[in-house]
């Protein structure tokens, strides 16, 4: 039978040699940056529902362009009844306004089509026009930023929409 002290000490022995191998695998720098390498989202919890109206939506629209948020990064997944490489995680780089980068997430290979993917302003103009025609837009918006963090335009369930899921959302500088 072992002593209580033989079991501290083991005790003691396997607490410091999963903290060092958790220190060690935080440290090692084998996880992919911003993302690459998942197929996960990192969504913000943090959101408001919105109406989806036509007011709503040019609002919100208006108080996003006047944040000058021109150079972003953002996590997007896009459902709809379309082709799979279009339905995969990528992450979408703006410069001034435009997309000028998109990076699948999970093999952090270059998209070769860029105008599969818009960029929030675009999303906003695709709600807008949607519901101009009197088509169905629903929306969740990040709490903090007011974009889109769910945007279903069209109606997904009728195989006739489109859902944008915008996670985490990155300002760049003016480079």
């Amino acid at each position: 039978m072992n002593s209580p002290r033989f079991d501290q000490r083991i005790g003691a022995f396997v607490v410091s040699a999963v903290t060092a191998l958790a220190a060690v695998t935080a440290c090692s720098g084998s996880a992919p940056p911003s993302g690459l390498g998942t197929q996960q989202l990192s969504v913000s919890s943090d959101t408001v529902v919105g109406t989806g109206q036509l007011a709503e939506l040019q609002q919100r629209r208006a108080a996003w362009v006047a944040r000058k948020i021109d150079n972003y990064r953002v996590e997007l997944r896009i459902t709809c009844f379309c082709i799979e490489e279009v339905r995969r995680p990528v992450l979408v780089e703006v410069r001034s306004g435009a997309v000028s980068k998109v990076l699948d997430l999970e093999t952090a290979k270059a998209v070769g089509d860029l105008s599969r993917y818009p960029s929030i302003t675009q999303l906003f103009d695709r709600a807008i026009e949607m519901r101009s025609g009197g088509g169905n837009v629903s929306v969740a918006y990040d709490k903090a930023l007011g974009y889109p963090a769910r945007l279903e335009v069209g109606t997904i369930a009728n195989d006739a929409g489109t859902v944008f899921h915008l996670g985490t959302l990155t300002t760049l500088g003016n480079q």
